[in-house]
């Protein structure tokens, strides 16, 4: 079977695991084309040749080759036929009893997968957030802008503050299925939510300094 990603370790809250696994977008982009041909399905590929901007194009297809890979050495499965289908959220899902969740930013993909409960992911690259204030009002519940605060008052720079509380919320909202828009819908509390600076820390690059800070949720 095709392997794509490494893995990365596993996070645990209470009963709760969750295995992650990473991938380097730019150190895969050599094999996209054999990767298209032999890991992606049908529909997959046909989107693919929507693509108009090749980095975009890199990390679809390595997101989906992750994702199918992973799924295939746990079902069995050839990569192409992993029944993953939609929820009406658009969050991404495969048939049984496994929940899994994936995520990227600049260069990195991250993916979580739980046989126990429903599973999110996120990660965010460390850069500087121009307008986080105004992201902070415009996004951010009240306990999260408080969080936010209170980070920064403790001498957390502005961005690294606001990404670490949105990366906290993004992965809680994943776990559930839901959007950004859906949010004030969503029992965003009652999700359990683990940092990932302990697996990330892990992730060793030359060229990836400027770190990234990520969370996994279980729902």
């Amino acid at each position: 079977m095709i392997t794509v990603g490494v893995a990365l370790g596993t996070v645990t809250c209470g009963v709760d695991t969750a295995d992650v696994w990473y991938a380097w977008v730019g150190a895969t982009m050599r094999d996209m084309g054999d990767l298209s041909a032999r890991v992606l399905s049908a529909l997959e590929r046909e989107r693919l040749s929507m693509y108009r901007n090749d980095s975009a194009a890199a990390r679809y297809v390595v997101t989906r080759s992750l994702v199918r890979s992973v799924l295939s050495h746990r079902m069995d499965v050839p990569p192409g036929d992993v029944p993953i289908s939609q929820t009406d959220f658009g969050k991404p899902v495969v048939a049984g009893t496994l929940h899994f969740n994936v995520s990227h930013s600049g260069d990195l993909v991250l993916m979580a997968l739980s046989a126990d409960r429903a599973v999110g992911i996120d990660v965010e690259r460390r850069r500087v957030v121009e307008r986080s204030p105004a992201l902070v009002e415009r996004w951010l519940t009240g306990d999260e802008q408080r969080d936010v605060a209170r980070r920064i008052a403790g001498g957390a720079y502005p961005s690294d503050a606001f990404l670490r509380v949105w990366s906290l919320k993004e992965a809680r909202l994943k776990a559930l299925g839901v959007g950004i828009a859906n949010a004030t819908h969503a029992d965003v509390d009652a999700v359990a939510v683990v940092p990932l600076d302990g697996l990330l820390e892990r992730i060793h690059r030359g060229d990836a300094s400027e770190g990234y800070i990520g969370a996994v949720a279980f729902a």
